[in-house]
C-alpha cells in the first residue's frame, strides 16, 4: 500500500495568474479562456495575502502580465520581493520599460524557428520583436530564461532553440512538455509529443547542454521511466504539485496546479497555509488514485507519476498520459544518488547572493536563493546567519571560525553547496 506524499507547511512556489487577458492566441494554452479584465482592486489583496503568507518563490503570469500597467507589476514586484524571490513570465511582445531591478527573472518563450513559432502562438509577424525585446532585457541586466513548450511540432528545434537562447544571453532553458488543459485541450492528439518524440528531443537537449554551456532542464514534470537518460544526465523533473506547488488564479482561488480547476478555497477569505493543510488535499496526497505502472516503481515519491492532471483523465487525477495504460515501468532503473560535492585545493573567497534570504517563518526553516528553496536544520541556521553579516567569507577564515565544532571537509563541502544553489558567488 502507498504512503501519502509529504508536504511543507506552504508550498515553496505559487504561480498568481494576474489575468487571463492575453495579447497571443496559443493553440497550446492550458488558461481556461481568454475572456477577462485587470482588477486591480482584487490583486492587491492577492498579493498582500500571499506577501502575508512569507512563500519562497512567486512567479506573476497570465494570461500576459506585461498587460498590467507598468506601475502596478512593479509595485507587485517590490512588495513580494520583502518575502519572496520573484519571476514573471510574459510572451515577450511587449517590452516593459523600467522594470523593477528586484525581479529576480523574466520567463520569456521560444518554441522554434520564426514559422514554427508564430504557427503555435497563433500571432504573426512577432518572432523578432520578441528576439529583440530578449536582447534589450539581457542588455538591461535582467536573468531572462527561455521557456518553450515541447510539443510534436516542434520536438526536432530544442537543440537549435538552446543555440539561440545561449546566443541571445539568456540565463538558462527550462522546457516544458505538453500537456492538456484549458483552451490548448482541443489541439491534444495534434500537439501531444510520442515517446519517441520526447527521445529525439531529450538527445537534442542533452547534446545541447554540452554544446553551448548554458543550465537547461524541464520545467514540468515528466515520468523518470520514460527514458534513463534523464537521471543519468540529471534531468529529471517533478513539478511539486501538491507538495511544492500550488496556483492561485484571478479570482483568488487556490488549485494545485494551473492544469487543475478543482478550487480549495480563497487567499482572499483565508490564508494559502489554512487552505495548503485542509484535509481535503488528502484526496492527492494519499495516492488512492495511482494506477499502473507507476503503484509498483521504486521511485514513485520522487517522479509522482509525471504530470497528474489533464482533462483526458477520468477523475481528477491520473498518471502521465506518457506511461497511462502501460502495465509496468518503461525502463527499470534503481534510485541514485550522483551528486558529488567538489572543491579546489586552494581556498576561496565568496560574496554573499543579493537574492539569499532566510525564511523562518513557517514550521521549517528554510534558505531561499533566486531559484532554490532549501530546507535548513539549526546549525545550518547559524552558519548562514554569520555568512549574511558579511560582505564577503574568506574560505579559512571561515573554516578557523567553525573547526571546532565542524571539520574542514564538512564546512568546505558546504559552501560548495552555497555556491551550487546560488546562495553565495565566487570572487
Amino acid at each position: 500500500m502507498l504512503r501519502s506524499i509529504k508536504h511543507y507547511s506552504v508550498p515553496h512556489l505559487v504561480h498568481i495568474e494576474t489575468t487571463y487577458l492575453c495579447n497571443s492566441k496559443c493553440i497550446f494554452c492550458y488558461n481556461p479562456s481568454k475572456v477577462s479584465s485587470i482588477n486591480y482592486n482584487r490583486l492587491d489583496r492577492i498579493v498582500s495575502s500571499v506577501k502575508k503568507s512569507h512563500i519562497p518563490h512567486v512567479y506573476l503570469i497570465g494570461g500576459e502580465p506585461s498587460l498590467l500597467k507598468i506601475e502596478k507589476l512593479n509595485k507587485y514586484i517590490d512588495e513580494l520581493s520583502e518575502t519572496s524571490s520573484v519571476t514573471i513570465v510574459t510572451n515577450g511582445k511587449i517590452y516593459l520599460k523600467n522594470l523593477s531591478k528586484k525581479l529576480a527573472c523574466i520567463g520569456i518563450p521560444i518554441h522554434g524557428d520564426e514559422k514554427t513559432h508564430e504557427y503555435l502562438t497563433n500571432s504573426k509577424g512577432s518572432y523578432k520583436k520578441i528576439i529583440e525585446n530578449i536582447r534589450r532585457y539581457v542588455k538591461d541586466g535582467f536573468d531572462v530564461r527561455c521557456i518553450p513548450v515541447l510539443m510534436s511540432k516542434n520536438y526536432n528545434q530544442m537543440y537549435n532553440i538552446i543555440n539561440l537562447a545561449a546566443e541571445l544571453g539568456m540565463e538558462s532553458v527550462f522546457i516544458d512538455k505538453f500537456e492538456s488543459g484549458g483552451i490548448g485541450s482541443k489541439m491534444t492528439k495534434k500537439l501531444s509529443p510520442s515517446i519517441s518524440q520526447f527521445k529525439n528531443s531529450l538527445t537534442q537537449v542533452i547534446q545541447a547542454k554540452r554544446d553551448f554551456n548554458i543550465p537547461v532542464g524541464f520545467g514540468t514534470a515528466i515520468p523518470f521511466c520514460i527514458d534513463k537518460r534523464l537521471l543519468k544526465e540529471n534531468l529529471q523533473a517533478d513539478c511539486g504539485v501538491g507538495t511544492t506547488f500550488a496556483a492561485i488564479d484571478p479570482l483568488g482561488n487556490v488549485r494545485l496546479c494551473n492544469q487543475s480547476q478543482k478550487v480549495y478555497g480563497n487567499v482572499l477569505n483565508e490564508s494559502i497555509e489554512k487552505i495548503w493543510n485542509k484535509k481535503e488535499l488528502d484526496e492527492f496526497r494519499g495516492l488512492k488514485w495511482v494506477t499502473k505502472p507507476c503503484n509498483k516503481c521504486p521511485l514513485i515519491y520522487d517522479c509522482a507519476c509525471g504530470c497528474k492532471v489533464d482533462t483526458n483523465c477520468s477523475g481528477e487525477f491520473c498518471v502521465d498520459y506518457a506511461v497511462r495504460g502501460f502495465k509496468k515501468p518503461l525502463n527499470k532503473f534503481q534510485p541514485t544518488n550522483s551528486l558529488i560535492i567538489k572543491y579546489p585545493s586552494e581556498f576561496r573567497r565568496f560574496k554573499v547572493n543579493s537574492y539569499l534570504k532566510i525564511n523562518d517563518f513557517h514550521n521549517e526553516d528554510y534558505i531561499v536563493t533566486r531559484y532554490q528553496t532549501t530546507e535548513i536544520d539549526p546549525s545550518t541556521k547559524e552558519l548562514i546567519k554569520f555568512i549574511l553579516k558579511k560582505d564577503f567569507i574568506l574560505e579559512k577564515e571561515f573554516i578557523n571560525r567553525f573547526q571546532d565544532r565542524f571539520s574542514k571537509k564538512d564546512l568546505r563541502e558546504f559552501l560548495s553547496k552555497l555556491l551550487l544553489i546560488g546562495a553565495i558567488d565566487l570572487i
